[in-house]
């Protein structure tokens, strides 16, 4: 109800106070909000910065043991095929372990991290030099190509020109190989996980063998 004078009005004074205890209201509501925060910075204030320094040694000991994981691959071993197979010489990282099945006219090459399982993996870098004619090799990726499961692009090592295949080699395995026609054989070398991808493409970039 408002309240009148005797002359029946407003008292002046009123609209003043009630602006000044609106002012009031709202000075104590944002004065509550700051003091919030500032209790909260004030109470957790170490544990706060407890975890912002775990977080950043986390990090920062992800990135050290990266760079130790790569100098540890320095330097890169050398497999080089006996000169019935061309000479091939395969770079890889010294901390793989490698196998190799040599039937005198076919090789298998396999090389892993640490140790070469028998099977149960997708292997960091294969090698494979078999009897086969280079056209019908490429033939048996060409539904894969089309399905858009692999790219194929050209790729050149020594002056002898191959296909490169990146995407779905087979179900449960993605990564990239390289096709050349090597003599009378056919020369693949590819990873099997993409995990591994850096070190496959230095190993494609010093791949060398005698055409």
């Amino acid at each position: 109800m408002r309240k009148l004078n005797q002359d029946g009005i407003l008292n002046p004074l009123l609209i003043p106070l009630i602006l000044v205890a609106l002012v009031m209201v709202g000075a104590c509501v944002t004065s509550f909000m700051y003091f919030s925060k500032y209790a909260d910075q004030r109470d957790n204030v170490n544990q706060k910065i407890s975890a912002a320094v775990e977080t950043a040694q986390v990090e920062q000991k992800t990135k050290l043991d990266t760079v130790y994981a790569e100098k540890d691959k320095i330097p890169y071993k050398t497999y080089t095929t006996p000169s019935v197979y061309g000479s091939i010489k395969l770079t890889f990282p010294k901390t793989y372990s490698s196998f190799i099945n040599d039937t005198g006219s076919n090789l298998d090459f396999y090389a892993h991290p640490n140790y070469v399982p028998s099977k149960g993996v997708n292997y960091a870098l294969r090698m494979s030099i078999s009897d086969k004619v280079f056209a019908s090799e490429m033939k048996s990726y060409e539904s894969a190509v089309k399905k858009g499961d692999l790219k194929a692009t050209s790729i050149t090592v020594v002056g002898v020109t191959g296909t490169r295949l990146d995407g779905l080699l087979k179900k449960d395995q993605t990564g990239i190989i390289a096709v050349f026609p090597l003599r009378d054989k056919v020369l693949k070398v590819w990873t099997e996980n993409l995990d591994y991808r850096a070190d496959f493409e230095q190993t494609l970039k010093t791949l060398t063998f005698s055409p």
